[in-house]
């Protein structure tokens, strides 16, 4: 690599990483499988703690923040 091209490759603005932000609900079981496919394909950037429904007891809500690419 000559000299000019690592001075352009250095200038180079790096590739933006953007996301997006959901709340998601359902059974703990419906999470975990949402959160493990995500997750294995590298998308899963933060999951918030699960927080139980005032209506619903056996359901929950989860905020994600998934990265698009």
């Amino acid at each position: 690599m000559s000299l000019l091209q690592r001075i352009h490759a250095r200038r180079a603005p790096r590739p933006t990483t953007r996301y997006v932000n959901r709340f998601v609900v359902g059974t703990p079981a419906e999470l975990a499988t949402l959160l493990k496919l995500a997750a294995d394909h590298g998308i899963l950037a933060f999951a918030s703690a699960p927080v139980p429904l005032p209506d619903d007891p056996t359901r929950f809500r989860r905020y994600l923040r998934l990265r698009t690419n």
